[in-house]
């Protein structure tokens, strides 16, 4: 190196404040870190590789971050090579982004950090609320801009937002209906629409709905007349009590969305409770308030499907229903293709697959159907290999699997998996004994699907029955403390 050679070096980038400092750790071994100092210090420990001096600044930093200057802090770790710092600060604007697209700061974003934001697969808000930051940084300085707006509108998801949006609002936007490349950008997009939902899912990020953080507890909520609620965490096998202020109910299901879970059914109000806050309050029930009902959630709404009208006797419904939670609005989908109660139903990939039940007339179900909440429209899936009701249905990875319930002849142990894109349902490993005398009680938090055990036959024990996906095992949890399971909901969230 020419330095070995020369008896004076120019240091570029770094101020003699700063380089005293750098030179005095490397003989204290002792740095004072500020507000003033801490940036630039950052980049002079990065650009000498002196990591201690880079690490006290990282935890300076962290213990500084929050939502009003998370996006400052993000571009700071990015430059100084701190890609810890970068992912907490890129967590926290993800989680207030809602809050943070609407600053001065967001406004001065480069188009490759606004670009790498409104991709994150983790970006907390609906496609809707994506396309007016996109817009907002857009319009902010459009002379300049204007060359980058395909690049930045590629970002958005269009396929997936509702109708109502893309006519009212996307096909109004001058910026975006006057320019030919925007035009035709979108129209390949929509395209996707005009496939069957399983082609649609090999389509790549535009076609999926964002990812949020994985599940990694479960919640259990008694609804009867003493109600009661605890989360289980699986890496320690614990339950924590939480403050209960549920209304007693029965035929009721729980379902979890960005922090908070909703109780729904056997009541004209819903329950819910946010996670982070501990707190319990009410909104309005649904439209026509019912039991024996099933639910998912996805891109900000809740699907209720089917049930028993608690005024119409034992007739089940073929009604469908979502709820806005933004909004607070209930509004009636497209009829399921058939009446259902005690079904099951969940969300993979944007689509609601319905499966099993018992019909009007008494049948026990074994077919299934899928609703595509963009093209508003139900199609046919393939039946289960036995007919069943009041049984667990779970996803995990690419698989639904259903677990229990009754059959025609009595409650069942099997248990059977449907992989997405497939053309048939296949067996799995059956349940050490039949559960559950109303309905299973099962969730899924990560590759394995928990089974609350309570049973006439077992009703001492409460016991957890688990099942290791990965390889095909069930086994009971002697490490969780036991407690009574009767009338119980269940859901799977994160904390």
């Amino acid at each position: 190196m020419v330095e070995s050679r020369t008896h004076e070096v120019e240091l570029r980038d770094v101020s003699p404040d700063i380089l005293q400092l750098v030179i005095g750790f490397m003989y204290t071994a002792q740095v004072s870190v500020d507000n003033q100092n801490v940036e630039a210090l950052l980049y002079a420990a990065d650009y000498f590789q002196i990591d201690p001096i880079k690490n006290v600044c990282v935890e300076f930093i962290k213990i500084q971050i929050d939502a009003t200057n998370c996006l400052d802090v993000a571009v700071l770790a990015d430059r100084a090579n701190c890609p810890g710092l970068k992912a907490i600060a890129e967590s926290i604007l993800r989680r207030n982004f809602t809050r943070i697209w609407k600053t001065n700061r967001f406004l001065q974003l480069d188009v490759t950090t606004l670009t790498h934001l409104l991709r994150q697969e983790k970006l907390k808000v609906c496609g809707e609320e994506i396309y007016k930051a996109a817009l907002h940084w857009l319009k902010h300085d459009l002379l300049s801009r204007k060359q980058h707006q395909v690049e930045v509108l590629r970002c958005i998801r269009f396929p997936l937002m509702s109708k109502s949006f893309l006519l009212k609002t996307v096909k109004a936007e001058p910026l975006i209906m006057e320019s030919m490349d925007c035009v035709n950008m979108l129209l390949d997009e929509f395209q996707i629409n005009l496939l069957s939902p399983p082609d649609r899912l090999d389509l790549g990020v535009i076609s999926r709905p964002r990812q949020l953080n994985s599940i990694n507890r479960f919640a259990v909520f008694q609804t009867s007349i003493r109600p009661s609620c605890r989360f289980f965490n699986p890496k320690d096998d614990s339950w924590t009590e939480i403050r209960c202020s549920l209304q007693p109910r029965q035929g009721a299901v729980a379902v979890f969305w960005d922090g908070e879970v909703y109780i729904l059914g056997g009541s004209c109000i819903i329950d819910c409770y946010n996670i982070n806050r501990d707190f319990w309050y009410s909104k309005l029930g649904m439209l026509r308030p019912r039991s024996g009902l099933a639910a998912c959630s996805t891109q900000g709404k809740i699907y209720t499907s089917g049930g028993v009208a608690q005024s119409e006797g034992s007739t089940a419904l073929d009604l469908f229903e979502s709820y806005d939670i933004r909004s607070e609005s209930w509004q009636v989908e497209a009829s399921m293709l058939m009446p259902r109660c005690k079904h099951g139903s969940v969300e993979v990939k944007g689509l609601i697959y319905v499966c099993g039940g018992r019909s009007n007339d008494g049948r026990i179900l074994n077919n299934c159907e899928v609703y595509n909440p963009t093209t508003k429209e139900w199609t046919e899936l393939c039946s289960m290999r036995e007919a069943r009701k009041g049984h667990g249905l779970v996803v995990v990875g690419n698989r639904i699997f259903a677990v229990g319930g009754s059959g025609p002849e009595g409650r069942l142990r099997s248990v059977e998996y449907f992989k997405i894109g497939s053309s048939a349902w296949c067996a799995a490993t059956p349940m050490p004994m039949p559960l559950g005398i109303h309905a299973m009680r099962c969730v899924a938090v990560g590759n394995v699907i928990y089974v609350l055990a309570e049973d006439s036959m077992f009703y001492r024990r409460n016991k957890i029955l688990e099942y290791n996906v990965k390889n095909d095992r069930w086994g009971f949890n002697s490490k969780a403390k036991r407690f009574p399971f009767r009338d119980c909901l269940i859901c799977a969230v994160r904390k």
